[in-house]
């Protein structure tokens, strides 16, 4: 069972009781801060879990030798701002890749089949876990929406709030 469950409901109750405008702002800000996170980790060139991407494969016909492409960093232009987004509204936050990455990503994501260019061979693409959250950036969600709580209930005791709707008695 996940640890972060009693809190993460509790954390849904009260986002609930919020106001509208208060909930998209804090939504977009939860976007924007996982899309830094994300982009970060493409840049690191590592899964969600910490393990290395699996390495680019070499050309047979190379001999072995790199060209200047394969020397360099994979996804260093998906994880650019205008590839890959973040945001939210009211009910929701989100990050994802738009255009063109969306398809590039997804078929790295999943570790499918594609033609690498127009009227070349489908090539195997091995699985490379674009998005997804660490420990970590889950509990920094729940940093954001504790502390946009506390500025939504002006600092008044907002602990209190919270252990009332844990069930518990304030004092």
């Amino acid at each position: 069972m996940n640890d972060f469950a009693p809190v993460e409901q509790l954390c849904r109750d009260l986002l609930l009781r919020t106001a509208a405008p208060e909930r998209a702002r804090l939504m977009r800000s939860i976007g924007r801060e996982i899309r830094k996170s994300q982009s970060d980790r493409i840049a690191a060139q590592r899964d969600p879990d910490g393990a290395a991407f699996a390495p680019r494969r070499l050309k047979p016909d190379r001999g072995g030798k790199k060209g200047r492409l394969r020397q360099q960093k994979m996804f260093r232009k998906l994880r650019l701002a205008k590839s890959l987004k973040g945001g939210g509204s009211a009910n929701e936050a989100w990050v994802g890749f738009s255009g063109r990455a969306s398809r590039i990503a997804s078929i790295h994501q999943a570790g499918m089949s594609d033609a690498p260019a127009p009227g070349q061979a489908k090539v195997r693409y091995a699985r490379r876990i674009l998005l997804g959250l660490k420990e970590a950036e889950r509990q920094r969600i729940l940093d954001l929406i504790l502390g946009q709580l506390e500025i939504a209930l002006n600092g008044n005791n907002w602990w209190v709030a919270v252990r009332l709707l844990l069930g518990g008695k304030t004092r």
